[in-house]
């Protein structure tokens, strides 16, 4: 994204910002852990690469149940066009990802283990007392989309998506 681009859209420079990919990443792995069925579970390295383009992207965050009882399969059957968008979202924003997850391992905040990415620490909540601000809607996608996560197989979780690791 061009400096003139992000200059005249400032929350789309604060989303693309490595630090924030990392904030939101350590989310969805923090959740992934917590709902992972296997103890010491981490979110899988390829599935990383899936999180920030369902989180980022505000058509997608906005179109997010509020919680896990809506599972994936039936969510994306029901919002096609975020579907259809997705092969293309991912791999746009795999670079980004890589300099967030690199960002995040480099600031203690994220570290690889067991093939996976995991938190080191819970991961502080932002402030909750502005309920429509940007960075509280992506951390609530976040964990959602880490739940889904570890509710669904890697492989069938790409398939779903419509793309390959």
């Amino acid at each position: 994204m061009s400096a003139t681009h992000t200059s005249q859209l400032p929350e789309a420079a604060a989303l693309l910002n490595p630090a924030f990919g990392a904030y939101i990443l350590s989310h969805s792995a923090a959740a992934y852990a917590v709902a992972a069925t296997e103890p010491e579970s981490h979110l899988p390295w390829p599935s990383a690469f899936l999180v920030l383009p369902l989180v980022l992207p505000p058509d997608s965050r906005r179109a997010l149940p509020r919680d896990t009882r809506t599972p994936l399969a039936g969510w994306l059957a029901d919002n096609t066009m975020i579907r259809a968008a997705f092969p293309q979202r991912a791999p746009a924003l795999h670079a980004y990802t890589q300099g967030c997850i690199r960002f995040g391992i480099r600031h203690g905040t994220l570290a690889l283990a067991g093939g996976g990415l995991r938190a080191t620490r819970k991961p502080a909540k932002p402030d909750s007392s502005q309920p429509a601000d940007e960075a509280a809607t992506c951390v609530r996608a976040a964990v959602l989309v880490g739940r889904w996560f570890a509710a669904t197989d890697t492989a069938t979780l790409f398939t779903l998506l419509g793309v390959r690791p």
